[in-house]
């Protein structure tokens, strides 16, 4: 019976120890699949003294036409530089943009300090006299000076109008350079 007691302890000691080498699930490396973001995103950078809205217009043809439904974000004023960041929708890929700034009536002019555009891990970040090249205030609106970035409202019959920035040629093709 000794025996038996011994030869019983000597098996399972010799399974206990045939495991010891094997690694608990915790310690295992788990593989991560790579999280590739698809959507196309803008990140406004501008100084505004009074709480406002901001909209992003965008078409995918490359036309001065914005027919899609703007999208809009609350940008806080503080006279401090604030960034809004716009996604568009999973499986859009604009061709142009227009940017309205400023709803409010009693809003003080605006500094534009930059654009980022980013897609599929690619920066390109558009600022100070850059943004000239890029953007073109629509006349009737506003005025822009690409070197200061100072955005300023035309009052027509007493009404401030909502400043506007439209897409100027160059646009399109930098937009391109972040799909290749």
């Amino acid at each position: 019976m000794k025996t038996k007691f011994i030869a019983i302890i000597a098996i399972l000691a010799a399974a206990v120890s045939g495991c010891k080498n094997e690694k608990s699930v915790d310690a295992l490396d788990v593989v991560k699949p790579e999280v590739v973001d698809n959507t196309f995103k803008v990140t406004i950078r501008a100084v505004l003294k009074k709480d406002d809205d901001v909209a992003l217009f965008y078409n995918e043809d490359g036309s001065s036409d914005f027919k899609t439904e703007p999208m809009w974000q609350n940008i806080k004023g503080d006279g401090t530089e604030q960034q809004v960041t716009y996604t568009l929708p999973e499986g859009v890929f604009p061709a142009q943009f227009r940017i309205d700034l400023g709803l409010k009536k009693d809003q003080e002019d605006i500094v534009l300090r930059g654009i980022t555009l980013e897609y599929k891990g690619k920066k390109r970040e558009i600022a100070g006299g850059e943004l000239g090249v890029y953007f073109r205030p629509d006349e009737t609106k506003c005025s822009f000076d690409a070197a200061s970035g100072v955005i300023k409202a035309v009052v027509t019959n007493g009404q401030r109008q909502i400043p506007s920035l439209y897409p100027q040629d160059p646009l399109k093709a930098e937009i391109e350079k972040l799909a290749q």
